[in-house]
């Protein structure tokens, strides 16, 4: 049994592992692990048509992990809140997120500061829930996720409108 410790960013309780962790994202190396052991379920949601609930899923966990200052970090956090604000505010499909998700990523975007420092539901929650009950747990990460970010709100909407932010002058 591991001993547990609190990721930094999303503020679930993992176990404090030494491990892999992603090459950009901020995640500690147990919240990774958290969240790639719930790779076959979100792929069996994939191979079902049920596309909406995984993105939701890589949405709000990629959103909640934005302390890397990383350019592919910033670039991240920015494209899958695009995407959280399309699904909850003008109910996006999945498929239709991915895709867009492609054509925002070639910006170079600012972080957004400050992030938010908790989340109410992380993949913690998600993967302590029973199967039957894990796409409402991801809905309500993914809901969660959105209104913390609620500071960046007018910021993402403009991107959205226009497909990503204004080059530098």
């Amino acid at each position: 049994m591991s001993a547990l410790s609190c990721c930094a960013d999303c503020g679930a309780l993992v176990n404090d592992l030494d491990g892999p962790q992603h090459p950009y994202l901020s995640a500690t190396p147990g919240c990774w692990a958290l969240f790639c052991s719930l790779e076959d379920w979100k792929l069996g949601l994939v191979a079902s048509g049920d596309v909406a609930v995984a993105q939701d899923l890589v949405d709000a966990y990629a959103a909640q992990h934005p302390t890397n200052t990383d350019r592919r970090n910033r670039q991240s956090v920015a494209v899958h809140l695009m995407s959280l604000c399309a699904a909850v505010e003008a109910g996006l499909s999945g498929t239709d997120r991915r895709a867009a998700i492609g054509r925002w990523a070639h910006h170079d975007y600012p972080p957004l500061v400050p992030s938010p420092c908790h989340f109410e539901v992380t993949a913690s929650d998600v993967a302590a829930a029973p199967t039957q009950g894990r796409a409402a747990t991801v809905q309500r990460m993914a809901a969660n996720t959105w209104t913390a970010w609620s500071e960046h709100h007018a910021t993402i909407r403009g991107w959205l409108a226009s497909g990503g932010p204004s080059p530098p002058q």
